[in-house]
């Protein structure tokens, strides 16, 4: 799949049609003069933010940076999340891509290959890199080279609703509860009205969270060697069937129909969660809740894939300088100090780590998310490899056959492992 910026020029045709179309990609004369009289430049920052608060949040930060630098401006431009890879490698063939981009997980190889993003490997050098949370630095790397820079950094967790665990008098679990006391929590907390489930266990267990959880991956994080037919992965994926066919502690697919939010209105006892829903659940529910790590499901003790913001600098930006500028504010400086309170954004600098416990609608146990973020059980779970989106797309059409079928995992595991091997040249 290599392919370099020759090869995206080729798009520039199409890429001028869609941009016109789209309207705030092109670029013009981003140079003025501020109310000084200064000589002022105008930084753009390609983001997903497609909800007025959020744009509105992210300016505000911005705006922090900006009045320290009277001589800079700085404009968002926005792409919706789905089309947001490919936005990208069209503004970057039309030679108007921002000078600063937050980059996804799933693009981010194909953009180092493309030669779309600075090498900011010197500049990171310079910084006092102890200040960052551990495992936080190799998130923005491909090969050893510093390509992005991550803003902030947080985890899924089993959020739980505090009300259902006291009428079934089970105790809350323990940061350092197993799969197997998972389990028999799910079942308990199960209920059924002759042969309807009425209240589940666990409203969803993300398949890339329940094999970090057991210490696996579909791809090698580091290598993306194919790991589908490890004995840890097909136990993982043969655990996350029998939640919902075996135990039905978890709904099917069809069970979940029209409901958006089975924790939230009382049907799911527990359900994956992050900081970003704390403040939802604070205001909307009628319950008690609270957090509590992954359950352990290998050797390796707790773990969890990290959700994270990189954020990157545009190879061909026009102001380098002052784009590092902004960056080094955003992911080190004093937009890492503001951050939490403003956008409940997770900082990743050791000084501001205490914030996440003042984060709006924070429960009782958010100090086990600070434990996780410096313990190092936050894990990068995912190659940045281009053929990932791909790779993760059948794996996951394959899983929801089984499950709707109710089939055994471990033969038609070992086929496809096999079969991404030979079509994407993997190990």
């Amino acid at each position: 799949m290599k392919f370099r910026k020759k090869a995206l020029y080729s798009m520039a045709v199409i890429g001028a049609t869609l941009l016109a179309a789209c309207g705030s990609g092109a670029a013009t004369d981003s140079s003025g003069q501020n109310a000084n009289g200064e000589d002022t430049i105008t930084l753009k920052i390609m983001t997903w933010n497609n909800n007025p608060e959020g744009t509105k949040k992210e300016q505000e930060i911005l705006d922090a940076f900006t009045k320290e630098h009277p001589n800079v401006k700085i404009e968002q431009i926005s792409a919706t999340y789905d089309e947001y890879n490919e936005r990208v490698l069209t503004m970057a063939a039309g030679g108007n891509l921002p000078d600063l981009l937050w980059v996804q997980p799933s693009g981010f190889g194909s953009f180092v290959e493309n030669g779309l993003l600075t090498d900011l490997t010197d500049k990171v050098a310079a910084l006092d890199t102890e200040e960052f949370q551990p495992g936080v630095l190799e998130l923005g790397q491909v090969d050893g080279a510093q390509y992005a820079m991550t803003r902030d950094r947080s985890t899924v967790q089993i959020g739980y609703n505090k009300d259902m665990f006291d009428e079934a008098g089970i105790p809350y679990p323990e940061d350092d509860w197993t799969m197997d006391e998972f389990l028999e929590i799910s079942k308990k907390l199960t209920v059924k009205e002759g042969e309807r489930t009425v209240q589940f266990g666990i409203e969803n267990f993300y398949l890339k969270e329940l094999l970090t959880a057991y210490g696996t991956s579909i791809l090698d994080p580091v290598t993306a060697a194919v790991k589908l037919d490890d004995p840890q992965t097909i136990e993982a994926i043969a655990f996350s069937q029998s939640l919902i066919n075996e135990y039905n502690v978890q709904p099917t697919g069809a069970q979940q129909e029209g409901l958006s939010n089975l924790f939230l209105s009382g049907v799911a006892a527990m359900r994956m969660t992050g900081p970003w829903d704390w403040i939802e659940y604070e205001k909307n529910a009628d319950f008690e809740f609270d957090v509590v790590p992954l359950p352990v499901g290998s050797d390796k003790g707790t773990q969890s894939s990290a959700a994270y913001l990189p954020i990157s600098i545009n190879a061909d930006t026009e102001y380098p300088e002052e784009a590092w500028e902004l960056l080094e504010f955003l992911t080190y400086g004093g937009g890492q100090d503001i951050q939490a309170e403003i956008a409940s954004a997770v900082p990743v600098v050791n000084r501001a780590a205490d914030d996440v416990l003042s984060l709006a609608g924070a429960p009782d146990n958010a100090q086990s998310l600070v434990n996780q973020m410096s313990d190092g059980s936050i894990v990068l779970n995912t190659p940045y490899h281009p053929a990932v989106s791909e790779v993760e797309s059948k794996v996951t059409a394959l899983i929801e056959t089984l499950n709707l079928n109710n089939t055994p995992v471990e033969q038609p595991l070992k086929k496809l492992a096999e079969d991404l091997r030979k079509e994407f040249k993997l190990d």
